[in-house]
């Protein structure tokens, strides 16, 4: 049972683990504070969204978690990413999921499988 016990709660906590890094690129934007994650706008370039003109992009951010990380999980540490630099709109251009080779190669004791997002923080002086 304490095998099987450390297993579930190593399982459980690898789950919630989402890393962001990001790189700035406007030097120029001087952010008027933090901006709550549920005040982040999300725009999704597979549905077709795309920033308006009026958007400043803040920074480049790329999401990791592992593969049992949810699109939710990502897209929620974007959006608090997103807010500590101080856009108010997070574009997502890409959310992949681990590919079978990667399944595998963690199964056999290799790197870890996960699923990674690409998206841009922006600061747009509208929102619909």
């Amino acid at each position: 049972m304490g095998k099987s016990y450390l297993t579930l709660c190593t399982t459980l906590l690898l789950s919630a683990c989402v890393s962001i890094s990001s790189t700035p690129l406007d030097p120029s934007f001087v952010p008027a504070g933090r901006v709550v994650p549920s005040q982040v706008k999300i725009l999704l370039a597979q549905l077709g969204d795309l920033p308006g003109d009026d958007c400043t992009r803040v920074a480049v951010l790329h999401a990791k978690g592992t593969r049992f990380t949810d699109e939710g999980e990502l897209y929620d540490k974007l959006r608090e990413e997103t807010g500590i630099l101080g856009g108010n709109t997070v574009f997502i251009m890409a959310m992949e999921d681990p590919s079978s080779g990667e399944r595998i190669a963690e199964l056999l004791g290799g790197r870890q499988a996960d699923r990674d997002s690409d998206a841009i923080a922006l600061f747009c002086s509208t929102q619909e």
